[in-house]
């Protein structure tokens, strides 16, 4: 039996435990203090590393190579949508340059990566979530290693996508363009999230839902995004390095696992639609993204490229909308629910640490941090 590091297994076992303080407690008040030691853990986990994630040394030689090369005027037009040489998204580039003009080595770029991606991403769950601590439990895994840990260009961009979301709600649609265009800036398939200004408006109920995500696996077999070759060609969602693809490639060979998980989840978003609408502020705009990403996810099955990363911001609201569903129960369906998704995370935790959390280097004889010696 293959277990993951150490440090990210207690970190699993404290986000257990304060789930389900969280679940079973009588007062409504969220834990600042539980989500910030976590987001901390998290930061140091992450931010210290060394070569760890499958893209790590790739944007290593890059951030020490290639990127202190690059010309200013080359990403102003890269910016301006203007032609340009440089490959790689502009905002990511100018915070590489901007943290490599202090003179720091590449784990200080990872670290204020992941100050940035870490500690918005769960400033954002406790804004949104009735129980933050299982937001972050259900990100965790694979969300935390696979994203924030390795392709950290999409962990900006949908950390900028989340951020985005604020504004949604608040109807303020010039923000909203600005985060997405940060985000964009970080990895084009942020540009993915553009509708989702107004489809959180669509009115929806559990017929509906139901209609539209049968629709979309009837479709999936016909191969439909190809009509949209040109556009998704355009977005080039090929990695720098094939490392990620690597590590999650075991999940879309076997395709019936994140089949079942995103069953799982329109049942879910289904069966407590009505309830949920009632109780939880603001949950049809969050019901409404999942229920495009899930739809997404069928039409675009086929092609593991575009099922994982280009519907990654879409789905990535499924760790906040489950834990306000459950809330949203009575105390015995809550709690039913929740012991439910601890055994399915604790089932998870030994799948990912056998195939992905091998690949990525995030076992015990693999994994480094700078900040102790293995």
């Amino acid at each position: 039996m293959i277990f993951l590091h150490p440090a990210f297994t207690l970190l699993f076992v404290l986000l257990i435990l304060f789930s389900f303080q969280e679940v079973y407690r009588n007062e409504e008040k969220k834990s600042a203090f539980a989500i910030w030691f976590i987001a901390i853990f998290m930061i140091v986990l992450i931010g210290l590393r060394g070569n760890v994630g499958a893209d790590y040394p790739i944007y290593r030689s890059f951030y020490s190579l290639y990127f202190p090369t690059v010309d200013y005027s080359q990403i102003v037009d890269r910016m301006l949508f203007r032609q340009s040489a440089i490959d790689i998204e502009w905002m990511y580039v100018l915070l590489n340059k901007w943290v490599f003009a202090f003179g720091g080595p590449f784990q200080t770029f990872t670290l204020v990566s992941a100050i940035i991606t870490i500690g918005v991403k769960l400033h954002i769950y406790y804004k949104n979530s009735l129980y933050p601590i299982f937001t972050v439990l259900l990100f965790f895994i694979p969300g935390f290693f696979i994203a924030d840990s390795g392709h950290m260009r999409q962990a900006l961009g949908m950390t900028m996508c989340l951020v985005s979301y604020q504004f949604i709600k608040s109807r303020k649609f010039w923000w909203f363009l600005l985060c997405l265009y940060v985000a964009y800036g970080f990895h084009k398939s942020a540009i993915i999230f553009l509708p989702a200004y107004w489809l959180v408006l669509v009115p929806m109920n559990s017929n509906r839902i139901f209609y539209a995500i049968i629709t979309c696996v009837i479709l999936s077999p016909f191969q439909v995004y190809n009509l949209f070759s040109g556009f998704l060609s355009g977005l080039n969602l090929q990695d720098v390095s094939n490392g990620y693809n690597g590590y999650i490639g075991y999940e879309d060979k076997a395709s019936s696992f994140m089949d079942g998980v995103m069953v799982l989840n329109s049942l879910l978003v289904i069966a407590y639609d009505k309830v949920a609408s009632k109780k939880i502020w603001y949950y049809e705009y969050m019901r409404n993204i999942v229920v495009v990403g899930i739809c997404l996810y069928f039409i675009f099955r086929d092609n593991p490229v575009f099922s994982t990363r280009l519907v990654g911001v879409y789905i990535s609201f499924t760790c906040i909308i489950i834990p306000n569903i459950i809330a949203s129960l009575n105390l015995n369906m809550k709690r039913m629910w929740h012991l439910f998704f601890v055994a399915f995370m604790i089932f998870y935790y030994f799948v990912f640490a056998s195939y992905q959390g091998n690949a990525g280097r995030f076992t015990p004889d693999r994994y480094q941090n700078f900040l102790w010696t293995n």
